[in-house]
C-alpha cells in the first residue's frame, strides 16, 4: 500500500486494548508512513496520552476494557484533533448527542478504515 499524502509523516495515537487489534491498525499506520504513537490499552492512559503526547490524529475502538472511549473523543474534539473510532457496533456505537463522529467498522479492512481517516483529517482541516 503506498503512503497517501494526508498520512505521510503523521503521528497517530492508537486506542485499542485488544492487542491483535492494535498491531494490526499500527501495521496499516505504519504502511501509510505514519508514526504511531501508543497504543493506549485502557481509558485512563488514553486520556492521559491525549492531554500529554503531539499527535496529529487518532484511531480508536469504543470500548476500551469494558469502559466507553466518549471521554477521549470529547477531549480530542475539544483540541481540534481529527479521530477515528473503529467498532463491532459500528456507527451505532456514537451516541446520538455526536453523529459527526466517524466509525469504521469492525471486522474492517485495512485500507477502508486508511481512507476514513484520511476523510476525517481532510474534513478537520476544512473546519479550521
Amino acid at each position: 500500500m503506498s503512503a497517501g499524502p494526508e498520512l505521510a509523516g503523521l503521528r497517530i495515537l492508537v486506542v485499542e486494548d485488544e492487542m491483535l487489534v492494535a498491531l494490526l491498525v499500527e501495521d496499516y499506520l505504519y504502511d501509510n508512513g505514519c508514526e504511531v504513537v501508543g497504543p493506549a490499552a485502557t481509558l485512563s492512559e488514553a486520556l492521559r496520552m491525549a492531554r500529554t503526547e503531539s499527535f496529529h490524529a487518532a484511531v480508536m475502538d469504543v470500548n476500551i476494557g469494558g469502559e466507553k472511549a466518549y471521554p477521549v473523543a470529547e477531549a480530542l474534539e475539544g483540541l481540534g484533533i481529527p479521530f477515528l473510532f473503529v467498532s463491532g457496533y459500528g456507527q451505532s456505537a456514537v451516541p446520538a448527542s455526536h453523529p459527526h463522529w466517524r466509525v469504521c467498522a469492525k471486522p474492517f479492512r485495512g485500507e477502508d478504515m486508511v481512507k476514513m481517516l484520511r476523510a476525517q483529517i481532510k474534513a478537520s482541516e476544512v473546519g479550521n
